[in-house]
């Protein structure tokens, strides 16, 4: 299985994995998204896994539903809505994964030590589920505050919803989830409520942003790394002394070419270099330190001298004062920040009074070691039906 690590795609902690060249988002964790989206009446089938767990766990054994998962202020939060929501999305999870990995098998993804120190992907995600369960019930808490409601339009389509969601799936499936039409129909309440709510409280946000805050700069740039290279053979391999001077003089060459009239782009290709665009704003933070303070400097037009750090060789020219498209996505982003941060402070003033405990002897008893993959909603019943012969028959 390839590996699953922790990450950061600029705005949460997520869980990555590859396939080739191609970085995979598994899970955000503790956010409330979900690479499958929010959740829509998905058809799910409980698949044990061969010698996993016993027949009896089909039935989603071990798990007393009115028993408490977690409590705050004027809410319980009962081991039936904790296990649905943990498990509806371990299919949304598992699902993505074989789809994207081509996986016939999700059992070790769970397993996965994730920090080195005994905690499981599977207790990451557990942690996360009750993460967004206090952010939904605390939400719903203070709907008075902003005046949001949920209307009985919309009461009466998240009931037709969860009534689908329970039509739609096999009694098997449904007992594995600890899934009922009450439950079903309070999680996207939940959902719905964290919507309303979120919208509500980022309107507060200033989304004024000045022209100067939002500006970025349009670039080119040439890069020589100094410290190691790719042999024929594939092998990483450091730069000699030698080399490391023959780098710095193909460097000075296409300085001097550039300063006789070439351009970057063609300095570079006569010495079989390559050149990159890109934009920085002021407070960037992604650029080398003396690769900025030289793009700071430059006037429109004009290329830098040989700059020179620890691990590569650069040569850049300013292109724009104002990188239009850049700088409209940067005023969109600082406003996305704003709100983003408007909400958290928020949510976190809430929380930080409600008195929220997890009753972690109970919410550890919910298990992933029965997968739960969502059906080909195209298949047929018989194949349908066969599937999961087979798999109740690998079991004995």
């Amino acid at each position: 299985m390839p590996d699953v690590v922790r990450g950061w795609d600029g705005e949460n902690q997520v869980l990555l994995t590859s396939v080739g060249k191609r970085i995979i988002i598994l899970w955000y964790i503790g956010e409330k998204k979900l690479p499958g989206g929010t959740m829509k009446a998905k058809k799910v089938t409980a698949i044990i896994l061969a010698g996993a767990i016993c027949a009896a766990a089909f039935t989603g054994c071990g798990i007393n539903t009115g028993a408490t998962a977690a409590s705050m202020k004027n809410q319980t939060v009962t081991m039936g809505m904790a296990n649905f929501t943990c498990r509806y999305q371990q299919a949304n999870v598992e699902d993505y994964y074989k789809s994207m990995m081509g996986a016939k098998s999700s059992s070790e993804l769970w397993s996965k030590d994730l920090y080195g120190n005994g905690t499981t992907m599977e207790d990451t995600m557990k942690d996360s589920v009750m993460e967004q369960l206090h952010e939904m019930y605390t939400l719903q808490a203070h709907m008075k505050d902003y005046d949001v409601s949920v209307t009985k339009d919309e009461k009466a389509a998240i009931k037709k919803a969860a009534q689908q969601f329970i039509s739609d799936n096999s009694s098997e499936a449904l007992k594995e989830m600890t899934a009922d039409e009450d439950t079903v129909e309070e999680l996207l309440t939940l959902y719905t409520i964290r919507s309303k709510m979120q919208k509500a409280i980022e309107a507060e946000a200033d989304t004024n942003v000045t022209d100067e805050e939002a500006n970025e700069r349009g670039y080119t740039m040439m890069t020589i790394s100094t410290t190691s290279h790719q042999d024929d053979s594939g092998n990483t391999v450091e730069y000699t002394d030698d080399e490391k001077k023959q780098l710095k003089e193909t460097a000075n060459k296409i300085e001097d070419a550039v300063k006789n009239g070439k351009t970057l782009e063609d300095a570079a290709k006569d010495e079989d270099q390559q050149t990159t665009t890109g934009a920085y704003a002021s407070d960037d933070s992604t650029l080398d330190t003396s690769v900025k303070k030289a793009l700071d400097d430059l006037k429109e037009g004009e290329t830098s001298d040989v700059i020179e750090t620890d691990s590569a060789l650069y040569i850049v020219r300013l292109d724009s004062e104002t990188d239009k498209d850049a700088t409209e996505k940067n005023r969109q982003n600082i406003i996305d920040k704003r709100k983003s941060d408007h909400y958290n402070e928020v949510l976190e003033g809430w929380q930080k009074k409600d008195g929220w405990k997890v009753n972690k002897k109970n919410v550890a008893k919910i298990s992933f070691k029965n997968s739960l993959t969502q059906q080909d909603p195209n298949a047929s019943t018989e194949t349908q039906t066969s599937t999961e012969t087979q798999n109740a028959e690998s079991t004995q």
